[in-house]
């Protein structure tokens, strides 16, 4: 059975994350490149950058959970779920470091392994 412990540790790694993700959008959205994107590209980007950090606190909600229950993590649903949220944190470190955004990539790596280590370890 998964730690508890470790499941609330990895919540409030993923709402540190969230807020980092959602202040980091400044830097690159008041660059010239990106202001200048087309409309669909800009709005797409946007919309998608804040989704990233949605998909954060929801991460972090879901441990939070399963923090309090994590016999919750038995069941195939949560396990596929716990299993969702490592494979799109490992899918956006992958695009981030191949963009040469090394910092996020490894972060993002990071916090899949913890996520995975945390849900999966007994």
């Amino acid at each position: 059975m998964a730690n508890p412990a470790h499941l609330k540790a990895a919540a409030y790694g993923a709402l540190v994350l969230a807020f980092g993700h959602a202040l980091s959008s400044r830097k690159f959205m008041k660059l010239r490149q990106f202001r200048e994107l087309p409309s669909i590209a800009l709005v797409c980007s946007t919309v998608g950058w804040y989704q990233g950090s949605a998909y954060l606190v929801l991460t972090a909600l879901l441990n939070l959970q399963w923090s309090l229950n994590p016999q919750a993590l038995e069941e195939p649903l949560h396990r596929a779920t716990a299993a969702l949220l490592t494979v799109i944190a490992w899918g956006s470190s992958i695009s981030y470091l191949r963009g040469g955004v090394k910092s996020s990539g490894f972060i993002t790596a990071a916090a899949g392994a913890f996520q995975a280590w945390a849900a999966f370890r007994s």
